[in-house]
């Protein structure tokens, strides 16, 4: 029998989730619009622009998740992405007076590379701290449960303020919140694992890509649906605010749906672990993507005064989140254990991967839609029927045909026993 899994272990690990999300937040729902309605940069050109410091950056990652492997300890990379990454998010949410494209650019990907370097190794950690299978499932879920909760404090206090409707002081509520608790936090993380220990390698990055290469066949399929269904749930969270606004015409709404979105997926993690354990991590996290799409398909259908029909919504798909936030990183420190030979280390080069495929999923999803956006000419015209259109299309029917997809894939994972 599996020895517990301490309590302080679980917490430390966990409650550092809190800064990352709210961190997170800001980066794909207030700072694409901010840039365009405050900033004053085109919408297809802010679309670009963030498409390729996410590209970019994304090359950097299995570089990172190697040396964190092979030639630091997880800590230091954390330290050191937690330090750049103050610094570069302060100057992206604190633009200067002239900013322009390039100025995005440059602290886009600054604050990309950063969340790497703290992101990739504390990643890694849920797949060292047990080699329990199911502490890789309560570590999981415990860091998504305190995920969603940063993300609901991070959306209740700008509605609380009153400066939920306002993106440039959402985005500065949510920098002075990253300042004072990500160092607290960061300290309580490395005294909880400091006895949390990494298999000596030696093995270099071309020979750790090699291994991957080669064994990785078992779980295409996975990776595949793992980057579609992000993509899928990527373009809705960075539509959101422009849907509510030029087609609900709820904008005064917008915290509050986001609330009860994320509110919804907290209430729901319970249930969703519960399943996980008695039915198997793949068929649960099928079935989470079949509601949500099941929700989405009625969003086409909306228009001004169908609000409450919308807050349902919300609800509903609110409540898959709880499964499709956790499970796949749970899988994903499954597969990372099975990789992970007696002699070698390759923890940090498979999240690294993972976190490409995230960011390529991120970049896609502001990239694709921005650009169309400014193609249909969204900027300047956003409640002609052209651009409705195009913006339900994109927030609602892309995502569901992405969803159904992601589906497919997965049902053909065959290696995927989880």
């Amino acid at each position: 029998m599996a020895k517990p899994l301490s309590k302080l272990k679980l917490f430390s690990y966990s409650l550092f989730a809190i800064p990352l999300a709210i961190l997170g937040l800001p980066l794909y729902i207030y700072l694409p619009t901010f840039y365009v309605k405050d900033v004053g940069i085109d919408i297809a050109l802010v679309g670009l622009v963030l498409l390729i410091a996410r590209i970019i950056d994304m090359f950097t990652d299995p570089i990172i998740g190697r040396l964190s492997d092979k030639y630091f300890k997880r800590g230091s990379f954390i330290i050191f992405g937690t330090i750049l990454v103050l610094i570069s998010f302060y100057f992206l949410t604190h633009p200067i007076k002239d900013a322009n494209a390039f100025y995005l650019f440059i602290f886009s990907l600054l604050v990309y590379t950063s969340w790497s370097f703290i992101t990739i190794p504390y990643f890694s950690l849920s797949a060292e701290i047990s080699y329990d299978k199911n502490h890789n499932n309560l570590l999981a879920s415990s860091r998504e449960f305190f995920t969603i909760i940063a993300v609901i404090i991070a959306l209740f206090l700008p509605y609380y303020f009153k400066v939920s409707n306002d993106e440039k002081e959402s985005l500065l509520l949510m920098w002075s919140l990253v300042l004072y608790l990500i160092i607290p936090l960061l300290l309580f993380l490395i005294y909880g694992l400091k006895d949390t220990k990494k298999i000596d390698t030696d093995i270099t990055i071309k020979e750790s890509i090699k291994f991957l290469q080669i064994n990785s066949f078992r779980f295409r399929k996975l990776f595949v649906a793992f980057f579609i269904n992000n993509t899928a749930n990527a373009i809705p969270a960075t539509l959101f605010i422009f849907f509510v606004t030029h087609v609900l015409k709820e904008e005064k709404f917008i915290g509050v749906l986001l609330l009860i979105y994320f509110l919804s997926g907290v209430l729901a993690l319970p249930f969703w672990y519960y399943l996980s354990k008695k039915y198997g991590k793949k068929n649960i996290w099928l079935y989470s993507m079949l509601l949500a799409s099941m929700a989405f398909l009625y969003v086409p259908f909306l228009s001004q005064g169908d609000l409450y029909i919308f807050i349902i919504i919300c609800v509903v798909s609110g409540f898959s989140l709880g499964a499709d936030m956790f499970l796949p990183s749970s899988i994903q420190a499954d597969i990372a254990q099975e990789f992970t030979k007696h002699d070698a280390q390759f923890t940090g080069v498979l999240f690294s991967f993972w976190a490409m495929l995230t960011k390529l999923s991120l970049a896609t999803a502001v990239g694709l839609t921005f650009i169309i956006l400014g193609v249909f000419d969204f900027d300047s015209s956003p409640e002609s029927k052209t651009s409705q259109f195009v913006l339900s299309f994109l927030y609602s029917i892309l995502p569901v045909l992405l969803k159904f997809i992601a589906i497919i894939f997965l049902l053909k994972s065959k290696y995927l026993k989880y």
